[in-house]
C-alpha cells in the first residue's frame, strides 16, 4: 500500500513539474502574431459582409499562398532572394485585396497589416 501512495504522489509531481514547464513554453502560434490573416481582417476588424468581396479576397490570399510556398521553402532554407520575392508576393497580394475595399477601408487595412508586422515579417 505504501509503495502505490509513493507511486501516486511521484506520478503526481512529475505531471506538476511537466505542466509547469509545458506552460512556461507560451503558446504555439508560430511567429506571434507577426502575420496577419487578411480574411480575418476583413472580416473581423473592417466588418466587410459582402460576399463577393468576401470570396475574391479568399481566392487571392490562396493564388498568394500557392506562389509564396516555394518561395517561403527556399527563404527558410536561406536564399535571399527567395525571402524579397516572397515579400514582393505579399505585397501584390494586399494591393489586389486593398483593390475591393473602400478609401476609408484601405487605410485600416493597411494600418491593421502593418500592426502585425511589429514582430518582423513578410
Amino acid at each position: 500500500m505504501k509503495k502505490m501512495i509513493r507511486m501516486a504522489l511521484m506520478t503526481a509531481a512529475m505531471f506538476m513539474a511537466v505542466t509547469t514547464v509545458a506552460q512556461a513554453q507560451g503558446g504555439g502560434g508560430g511567429r506571434g502574431g507577426a502575420r496577419r490573416d487578411p480574411i480575418v481582417i476583413l472580416k473581423d476588424s473592417l466588418k466587410v459582409t459582402d460576399a463577393a468581396v468576401l470570396a475574391k479576397a479568399d481566392s487571392i490570399v490562396k493564388a498568394a499562398a500557392t506562389e509564396s510556398a516555394p518561395l517561403s521553402e527556399a527563404a527558410r532554407g536561406g536564399d535571399a532572394d527567395a525571402r524579397t520575392k516572397l515579400m514582393a508576393v505579399t505585397t501584390k497580394r494586399n494591393d489586389a485585396i486593398k483593390a475591393l475595399l473602400t478609401d476609408a477601408q484601405k487605410a485600416d487595412f493597411d494600418r491593421l497589416m502593418s500592426a502585425g508586422r511589429r514582430g518582423g515579417g513578410f
